[in-house]
């Protein structure tokens, strides 16, 4: 009979959330950006993403909700769920002591921060902060990794017509063609054709209507045009398929 060995003995690295809360301001302007919250911290001294220490007989989920109330101060109630990226195990990754994080990513809507701490620091199109010092730990590696699968979520997905055309849903309803490029483009990090663009988006879409003829937009930059909304009957077509 083989003896359990006192599990005690083994050595224990300490588990933390880092939360990568990435947003596309200036949505209704002509130059969206994509943007990552950004903490001050005093200990260590530098910046850094929201974050923290899973207490013991926590969850994960827990933990992430506890981050976005305490260290950012938005309530996580009504938000979209966080996506899990990874985790990041390079055992020099935090000089104080052994730490593996359990890094995750959440798209908000810019008016979703509003009053939230931190600061919305600008993201380059190879997905690294835009200004200020490197972030404290590996928290730069985390940004890249959460921008990468934000960007495969719209570069990628977005090709196939059973998908939403705003898929972490930075815009609110309704909109213009013109505006949803805007956002991918600010996500992507590169033009997009308008003409592609919008053949591909239009079959996601319908048009706003009001006794029965498209709405066009008001009080945007340049000519009115027609908003439009995602087809709520693409919703019903994937969760019956």
């Amino acid at each position: 009979m083989s003896i359990s060995p006192d599990l005690d003995t083994y050595p224990r690295p300490g588990l933390t959330v880092d939360l990568a809360v990435l947003t596309v301001v200036g949505t209704s302007d002509t130059t969206p950006e994509l943007r990552v919250l950004v903490l001050d911290r005093a200990q260590p001294a530098g910046r850094a993403l929201p974050g923290g220490f899973i207490r013991e007989r926590q969850t994960v989920a827990r933990t992430v909700d506890d981050v976005l109330r305490r260290k950012v101060g938005i309530d996580p109630a009504d938000l979209p769920r966080p996506h899990l990226l990874r985790l990041f195990d390079d055992p020099q990754r935090d000089d104080r002591t052994w730490a593996i994080s359990a890094a995750h990513s959440v798209s908000l809507r810019e008016a979703d921060l509003a009053g939230a701490r931190g600061t919305l620091v600008p993201v380059t199109p190879h997905g690294r902060l835009g200004d200020g010092p490197p972030l404290l730990f590996d928290h730069d590696e985390i940004v890249e990794a959460a921008v990468s699968a934000l960007r495969e979520r719209y570069e990628i997905r977005f090709r196939y017509v059973d998908v939403h055309p705003d898929p972490d849903g930075f815009l609110s309803e309704p909109f213009t063609l013109h505006q949803l490029r805007k956002v991918h483009e600010a996500v992507v990090g590169a033009p997009l054709h308008k003409d592609n663009f919008n053949r591909r988006m239009k079959p996601l879409l319908e048009p706003l209507l009001r006794d029965g003829r498209p709405v066009l937009s008001a009080n945007l930059r340049g000519r009115p045009a027609t908003l439009y909304r995602h087809r709520r009957d693409a919703d019903d077509s994937r969760t019956t398929d």
